[in-house]
């Protein structure tokens, strides 16, 4: 045999065998590939695994309660302190603004009023001063008016104002709590207008 012939032979079987061993490297090139993406796969899986389950954990919302606002105690009004309280000084000049009880009974009832709301919050029972000023106002319009004489406007009020004074006796208790002195701008709207002031010239300075 030459070595032509030969040559062609080997030739030849590398031309046969070389499908088979493409067939080889192809499988051998997926089995490595296959292997890599197994491996990167566990490790991506690995390193995502722990990071995945804290994201799934369902988290705890913390509710803040605020707290309750601190109750406070009412404020209780207070009354004006006794010493305060010039009734006497207050009625006088109401007398030196308006010294015609007729044509400016009206101007001098606003005046007393407003003079004696300053007793107001001292009185046990307020109610009977507001009955007394809303007598007074009323009286004030008529006289003004000319409908109603001064004496008349006076005893009117002077009984009212007995009236007033004996149910403030019946509402007290007989031990009251406070068995100090009454402030002098009580005892003085007490002391006014008297029985004198429902005669002719009753015009002091008790009588308004």
């Amino acid at each position: 045999m030459t070595d032509t012939t030969i040559g062609r032979r080997i030739k030849q079987r590398a031309r046969e065998d070389w499908p088979r061993r493409a067939r080889c490297l192809v499988a051998l090139s997926l089995c490595i590939l296959l292997s890599c993406c197994g491996a990167a796969r566990r490790a991506i899986e690995k390193e995502a695994g722990p990071a995945t389950e804290t994201a799934t954990e369902p988290a705890t919302e913390t509710t803040t309660v605020p707290a309750p606002a601190p109750e406070t105690a009412p404020v209780a009004e207070t009354a004006p302190a006794a010493v305060t309280v010039n009734l006497s000084g207050a009625l006088a000049e109401c007398r030196n603004a308006f010294p015609d009880q007729i044509a400016q009974a009206v101007a001098r009832a606003s005046c007393v009023i407003k003079a004696t709301e300053l007793v107001r919050p001292l009185l046990p029972f307020p109610e009977l001063l507001d009955r007394e000023n809303a007598l007074r106002k009323t009286l004030a319009e008529q006289v003004q008016a000319r409908a109603m004489s001064l004496l008349e406007r006076n005893v009117q009020i002077q009984k009212l104002h007995s009236q007033l004074l004996d149910e403030e006796r019946s509402r007290l208790p007989a031990t009251p709590a406070d068995a100090s002195k009454p402030p002098a701008a009580v005892t003085q709207w007490r002391q006014s207008n008297p029985e004198s002031c429902g005669r002719l010239g009753g015009d002091s300075g008790t009588c308004y």
